[in-house]
């Protein structure tokens, strides 16, 4: 109901503190709210509903939990009034803000109130009145871009300075003020743990020896001392080991040799979500800041190591020579000793007439652990798993002759839905570029009859111009979807009919292994086990030569 009929109108108060560490005291989301809340007392008309709230959340876009619940509300009709205490308040992006102001808020006949700005949507008749409030979102959209491009500036400099400015500091380091610079500092207790690991790699130690060293030696890994300070595990207290990925980090961080390599954000507003690319002008190098743990000389010889590896393995032709496979199995293989997620691995093989090949293994992540967890399963070859996991189905659709052809009439049914949404996701597209048509020469006109300026004739030109192209490219990816689908669902009947016909020739995909399969379980003895998408409690499994069905 509206105002017009005598009803009161429904509001929501709409409250927000940013992340700015220059934030007014007097803007407390308590006092936001007890600021609308008054003005709802004094204007006799109004009924408050819901109060709408983000804590830390940036006005420069609109992605916050509050607003959405809010809009949300608005759009089922339960509020036709937003109140807030200013336009600050409710967005700092001029454009975005006026939007909903001018554009969005009318179309749904919802009213909008900003209390200390003396800004009522219901009572806005002049040119001034509008004139205002749009000043007003430019002064807040200003405000959020200085506030932005003082904390990336105030940052900047204190990198150049030499100041740390990351979070945790770097394992082997403890971090403390000095004047107005943040200085790393060794850390007593893991220093040398650091140095020997560095030592350990230019000697020509493995990951999984340095691994297997720090575990011998009780060594926490560096997330758990940060949380507890503890370098070393007391006996009995269980023990997780370190990883790959922890110590390569470790080994190419040139802060151990008292180098700050830091990033800043190339202008990004305070608070927002999105992280900007990384350019050059954004990384800070600074040597000399503070103690080194290793030496030039031992850092230099890790890193031509590492380059050593890199050259190797191009050379061997690992990466661009023999390109990766498809996964088919990717998410669904687990190792049935332990149920850890299995990975695929690959290595390369010449040929005798100089052919490179490459092939595939799956094996449990657990595998080469030296903790707790340590999995003593074994690896097995894809192609072998391939051809047990067809030779599973074989014995699957052996059950039953009508299982394949129904399976069979599914997909075609699934197929025939997914087209049916691509078509109508194509009506859409072509409607609203038959719009786009329309309001292009709308504006035309409005520019003709001198209704519209050429700047924003232009600017409106170019946003229109910008979405029939995003429209033009979507509906050639439709086009390709649609006839993806129908290749997927021939492709899929014919590897079943195939398997129907017991030949071996046909080939699983990852989108027929996802389709049929839920789960496979690999055991020691190449013993495999299925969970069917479409039979979850039976299991069929294979041992050695054989296939056996077992009911879950």
């Amino acid at each position: 109901m509206t105002a017009e009929t005598g009803a009161a109108w429904r509001a929501g108060i709409y409250a927000r503190l940013s992340v700015a560490n220059d934030e007014r005291k007097n803007e407390s989301i308590d006092t936001q709210i007890e600021i609308a809340k008054e003005y709802i007392k004094q204007s006799g008309n109004i009924e408050l509903v819901d109060c709408y709230v983000d804590l830390g959340k940036t006005g420069t876009n609109f992605e916050r939990e509050g607003f959405e619940r809010m809009m949300q509300d608005v759009r089922c009709k339960r509020i036709n009034c937003v109140i807030v205490k200013d336009f600050s308040r409710f967005g700092r992006n001029y454009i975005e803000t006026g939007n909903y102001i001018e554009k969005i808020f009318p179309f749904m006949k919802v009213r909008f109130i900003a209390v200390t700005d003396d800004f009522d949507s219901e009572s806005v008749t002049d040119e001034n009145a509008r004139l205002s409030m749009n000043l007003k979102n430019i002064v807040n959209e200003l405000y959020a871009k200085d506030i932005g491009e003082r904390i990336r500036t105030a940052k900047k400099m204190k990198q150049r300075m030499g100041s740390y400015t990351g979070g945790a500091p770097p394992y082997g380091y403890y971090s403390k003020a000095v004047g107005d610079k943040i200085v790393l500092f060794p850390q007593t207790e893991t220093k040398d743990i650091v140095a020997k690991i560095f030592e350990m790699f230019e000697q020509g130690s493995t990951y999984k020896a340095i691994i297997e060293y720090l575990y011998k030696n009780r060594i926490q890994r560096p997330t758990v001392y940060n949380a507890t300070k503890q370098v070393y595990c007391a006996e009995g207290e269980p023990l997780l080991q370190w990883t790959d990925e922890t110590i390569k980090d470790m080994l190419k961080n040139p802060c151990y040799v008292g180098t700050l390599f830091q990033a800043t954000t190339d202008g990004r507003y305070a608070g927002q979500n999105k992280q900007s690319e990384l350019h050059e002008d954004n990384i800070s190098i600074v040597t000399h800041t503070h103690e080194p743990i290793i030496s030039e000389n031992l850092f230099f010889k890790v890193a031509e190591r590492f380059e050593r590896q890199s050259r190797y393995s191009n050379n061997r032709g690992f990466s661009k020579k023999v390109p990766q496979s498809e996964d088919v199995f990717a998410g669904v293989i687990y190792c049935g000793e332990c149920g850890k997620q299995m990975k695929r691995t690959s290595n390369t093989k010449t040929l005798l007439k100089g052919n490179i090949v490459r092939n595939y293994y799956y094996s449990c992540q657990n595998r080469y652990r030296v903790d707790g967890y340590a999995c003593q399963s074994e690896r097995i070859p894809q192609k072998t798993l391939m051809t047990i996991i067809k030779s599973i189905l074989e014995k699957e659709f052996a059950f039953s002759k009508m299982r394949p052809k129904y399976y069979c009439r599914q997909n075609e049914k699934e197929a025939e839905k997914r087209k049916a949404n691509i078509k109508s996701l194509k009506a859409q597209t072509v409607k609203r570029q038959e719009e786009l048509i329309l309001k292009g020469s709308k504006l035309y006109l409005q520019y003709k009859e001198n209704e519209l300026s050429r700047e924003a004739f232009l600017e409106e030109k170019g946003k229109v111009d910008k979405e029939k192209e995003t429209l033009s490219k979507r509906s050639a990816e439709l086009e390709k979807e649609e006839y993806r689908i129908v290749k997927e669902a021939e492709k899929r009947n014919h590897f079943i009919r195939g398997l129907m016909k017991y030949k071996k020739e046909a080939e699983l995909d990852r989108t027929l292994v996802e389709s049929l399969i839920d789960r496979i379980y690999v055991y020691n003895g190449s013993r495999v086990e299925i969970v069917f998408n479409y039979r979850k409690n039976d299991l069929l499994s294979w041992e050695g030569s054989g296939c056996k069905k077992d009911i879950g």
